[in-house]
């Protein structure tokens, strides 16, 4: 699961992104309250990168059935799931982001982790799609399993998308989301 992340401006390509917003006092309130640095949390309204070169603000997490937003899909069932399923196929998108969080439960309290790519962002796989009675769109952030060096800490991590596989994730036709391409996107993207 990933319930947070965190984005750092230190970043060239992350504050290029945040440079992006830059005077947007204009519009929705929830454009106006939108973040562009710091630990990111559910419900809060940040860039999202819709295609190669648009970016776009949208808040995290889907309506679900109850009180509580839905915030993760599960990469290997999204495509089945009513929820899911028409946004991975025609609404795919990126979270840059410098880093996520993690928290392990040891002797009955939780520890958190910081993973992050030395060598600059991560990109989250998502999906969006415009929630009745928001300006904005909503996304989630696709998961999988753990990878190997990680799974102690937490059985789950959010699907990174390596940046040579950017522009299949963002552009590819719907019927390239039934081959391997999927397989080999959730497969190489575990950068860390």
């Amino acid at each position: 699961m990933c319930g947070r992340y965190y984005i750092e401006l230190s970043d060239p390509d992350l504050e290029r992104i945040a440079r992006h917003f830059e005077g947007s006092s204009t519009g929705p309130e929830q454009v106006r309250q939108l973040k562009t640095q710091g630990e990111i949390f559910p419900s809060d309204v940040v860039p999202v990168q819709t295609n190669l070169e648009s970016y776009q603000a949208m808040k995290w997490g889907f309506k679900g059935y109850g009180s509580r937003p839905v915030i993760n899909a599960r990469s290997e069932t999204a495509l089945e799931k009513p929820l899911f399923r028409d946004s991975m196929r025609l609404r795919r998108c990126l979270i840059p982001a410098s880093g996520y969080y993690e928290w392990q439960a040891v002797d009955k309290r939780k520890v958190r982790y910081k993973f992050f790519l030395p060598q600059g962002p991560l990109f989250l796989a998502a999906c969006y799609r415009q929630e009745q009675d928001s300006p904005l769109p909503a996304f989630v952030i696709l998961t999988r399993d753990a990878a190997p060096g990680f799974s102690h800490i937490h059985q789950r991590m959010p699907v990174i998308i390596p940046r040579d596989r950017m522009g299949s994730w963002l552009l590819e036709s719907a019927d390239a989301m039934e081959d391997p391409l999927t397989d080999l996107l959730f497969q190489k993207a575990t950068g860390l």
